[in-house]
């Protein structure tokens, strides 16, 4: 669904209310006052996917029978605990993500990866993502500098990062050579992975951008270190564009690389 309106929480202060006047401007979409009404009946009279400006956060809905969607770093939190504990994940492992270092995750989503890429990278290093879906990146950047993990080491690497609203392609043709260490790219996958719902409330709203031979050359062309691609494990991607593949036994998906270090 294109069409996007902006409302408030069902009981609104005049603050919420004012908040959600500046999401709307902020989106260029229209403000609408919610007058008790449920989001399902707002959807059905507007023919609009509504944004609810919430106490606490944003929350994205299509439809009137679909779940809403809302930033939640639920599964990057079991994988941030567990590397802040043991320093171990599959993404740092596949990335070989060093302190310091420059990573640029060219398909943000949910931000699950970027939060720890910005672990492993630490203070000294930066992670920024892209996202071309205007209200999902909206959505994620708010997330990231706001939500409160209950872990600060967790809050403090998701304010680390810098999300972009646009086309991994176009943000990699403005950037100079060598200019990052690490391009990584996580494409939904072609196949549905079996107990994966991480995204289903985000399936509406996503904007599927082909990674094609252009993209991974301009990818090779900024980074310094590696290109990363995760996909199924049945993906033909990593064969058509180039990329080496680390078979993971027993994984939904693998991680093929591209490394640029002599």
């Amino acid at each position: 669904m294109d069409r996007l309106i902006v409302t408030t929480a069902g009981r609104p202060s005049e603050g919420s209310i004012n908040e959600a006047k500046n999401v709307a401007s902020e989106l260029d979409c229209r403000y609408v006052v919610r007058n008790k009404r449920s989001i399902g009946a707002m959807i059905t009279t507007y023919h609009a996917a509504v944004l609810v400006v919430a106490k606490d956060k944003l929350l994205l809905q299509a439809y009137a029978n679909s779940p809403p969607f809302f930033f939640h770093p639920n599964a990057a939190m079991i994988r941030a605990k567990h590397w802040i504990k043991a320093k171990e994940d599959p993404l740092v492992q596949a990335c070989k993500i060093k302190q310091g270092d420059s990573f640029f995750d060219a398909t943000l989503g949910l931000g699950s990866d970027a939060i720890v890429a910005s672990l492993a990278t630490g203070i000294n290093g930066s992670v920024f993502g892209a996202e071309y879906s205007k209200v999902i990146s909206y959505i994620v950047k708010t997330g990231l500098k706001g939500y409160e993990s209950g872990n600060s080491e967790v809050n403090q690497a998701m304010r680390r990062i810098s999300v972009i609203h646009d086309s991994h392609v176009t943000i990699l043709q403005s950037m100079e050579d060598k200019s990052v260490d690490i391009v990584y790219f996580d494409p939904l996958f072609e196949e549905v992975v079996e107990g994966s719902h991480g995204f289903d409330s985000m399936r509406p709203y996503t904007v599927r951008l082909p990674i094609t031979d252009e993209t991974i050359t301009e990818a090779k062309r900024v980074a310094k270190k590696r290109v990363v691609l995760k996909d199924h494990f049945r993906s033909k991607r990593f064969m058509k564009l180039g990329f080496k593949v680390q078979v993971r036994p027993s994984a939904t998906f693998h991680y093929g690389t591209i490394e640029l270090e002599e």
